[in-house]
């Protein structure tokens, strides 16, 4: 039974890869309630996220974070108002909905699995909304029942959201059976329930401007147990023999450089396109580049050819069986730093920014003693920036190369502070989120006209910025 269903999985993930999902419509549910169907569904939720690479599920953030360059097509780098996608994430999500929906499974109590797909499906709604504002939430995933759904506000999918992480992580039990079929932690619950409080963590520090109880469910979800070392970070496996491959390497790298934002940051030298407070070299560049000492390629130009670079992505990173990580310790303990910062937990703010430095060259295997001179380093410019933008410019680095994370962290805090395009076709300024999908104001132009009035300004463009920014 588990080969055919796994069978049709792999019919079903390859008939799904165009863009053509309305809020996950995947007609009747093939899979009956029997051993391997709960599997299958968390499989191909986790799969679906995951296999989606190329310029919209991938590269567009880390060119707006800009982590990276094009070298050709440069429209993106220059902040075309393209409408954007959504349909793999509604696909994604409608497997995970699939996997709470089963009544029964042989196996015994399912309290693990449906958490497992509960988390998950909270990470990929984070961002979703993250990335065009409000969004179909409530009314989504019923397309049968409702084909036009109506739009949630970005405030009410952040609150639901963080309900939502910790029923589940609350649900996770010793009782229920390991949910093996789990590509991130094989179903280990003790790290799923990290994650989870990680996850509300960065939930609730994305909300920093807008008050309400942000920082309560921060100091819950930190006293409950986040992510705090690389032994438990998330991190997604390829399995290339089953054709699940690294995302990374559906782009053409001959189209990408890494930016020489990044590069001129990373090697420390004051000046050039250096806009932080860095002047001490970053031996993470190592396990970045292909080319350490190298440039990367100016950022946002219409035409590169009168430029030199010689650094891209390292391939330890972007090659087809190379594991990602996509949520890493550091990232626990920069956030702490800021909340710290913010008066949210009662901690000392330069004391996890050290740590959290120390933890992402820990990540990527870089000397200690280089670790700690470079955190040394940052704590002195600290001193004399402020804490705030210190921790603001080595999120940044720190979660290299997840550019959607970078990219919501930039937009909120304004660290780093990074410079738009020279020759950009929108208003000149970085874009705050992506238009939403070119048939939304033909097929739900209703409740795509209400989404918009969610923006500021209310124009469907990407310089309109969304509840959490404004």
């Amino acid at each position: 039974m588990k080969k055919i269903t796994f069978l049709i999985l792999s019919i079903f993930i390859t008939t799904i890869s165009c863009e053509n999902v309305e809020y996950g419509d995947l007609n009747q549910n093939p899979y009956s309630s029997t051993e391997g169907n709960a599997d299958a569904l968390l499989r191909a939720g986790q799969i679906q996220f995951f296999s989606a690479g190329g310029r919209f599920y991938l590269s567009n953030a880390t060119l707006y974070a800009q982590y990276q360059t094009q070298n050709q097509y440069t429209d993106e780098q220059r902040y075309n108002e393209a409408p954007g996608f959504w349909g793999n994430y509604y696909t994604s999500l409608m497997n995970l909905k699939a996997v709470n929906e089963l009544e029964s499974d042989i196996r015994g109590d399912m309290s693990n699995i449906k958490a497992i797909s509960e988390i998950f499906s909270v990470m990929i709604w984070k961002r979703l909304t993250d990335s065009f504002g409000d969004v179909p939430y409530t009314a989504a995933l019923k397309a049968s029942e409702n084909p036009s759904p109506e739009y949630s506000k970005q405030a009410d999918i952040y609150a639901d959201l963080i309900s939502r992480a910790k029923a589940a992580r609350d649900m996770l039990s010793s009782s229920s059976f390991t949910a093996t079929a789990d590509i991130i932690y094989g179903g280990d619950i003790t790290k799923w329930k990290k994650y989870a409080n990680s996850l509300i963590m960065s939930l609730a520090l994305q909300m920093s401007k807008k008050g309400g109880n942000a920082s309560a469910e921060f100091a819950a979800a930190l006293a409950s147990g986040p992510i705090t070392s690389n032994a438990d970070n998330f991190i997604f496996t390829p399995d290339v023999t089953g054709g699940v491959t690294n995302p990374w390497s559906s782009l053409r790298p001959g189209d990408f450089w890494l930016s020489r934002t990044l590069t001129d940051v990373m090697h420390g030298v004051a000046g050039g396109a250096n806009i932080t407070s860095n002047v001490t070299f970053d031996d993470r560049i190592y396990a970045y580049s292909t080319d350490p000492l190298g440039q990367g390629m100016p950022y946002g130009y219409a035409d590169n050819a009168g430029f030199s670079a010689t650094a891209k992505i390292n391939t330890d990173i972007s090659n087809s069986d190379k594991a990602l990580t996509v949520y890493p310790a550091a990232y626990t303990h920069l956030m702490i730093a800021e909340a710290a910062e913010l008066g949210w937990v009662n901690l000392d703010s330069k004391a996890f920014l050290k740590s959290g430095i120390l933890e992402s060259f820990n990540q990527w295997g870089v000397d200690s003693a280089k670790a700690t001179a470079y955190a040394d380093a940052r704590l002195d410019n600290a001193s004399v920036v402020g804490t705030a933008q210190v921790i603001g410019e080595e999120k940044w680095i720190a979660l290299f190369p997840s550019g959607y994370d970078a990219w919501a962290e930039q937009r909120r805090t304004g660290f780093p502070k990074l410079l738009p395009s020279p020759e950009p076709f929108n208003n000149g300024s970085i874009p705050e989120r992506f238009p939403y999908p070119t048939e939304e104001n033909t097929i739900n132009p209703i409740n795509w006209a209400i989404g918009v009035t969610g923006l500021s300004p209310a124009t469907d463009s990407n310089s309109s910025k969304i509840w959490w920014n404004q």
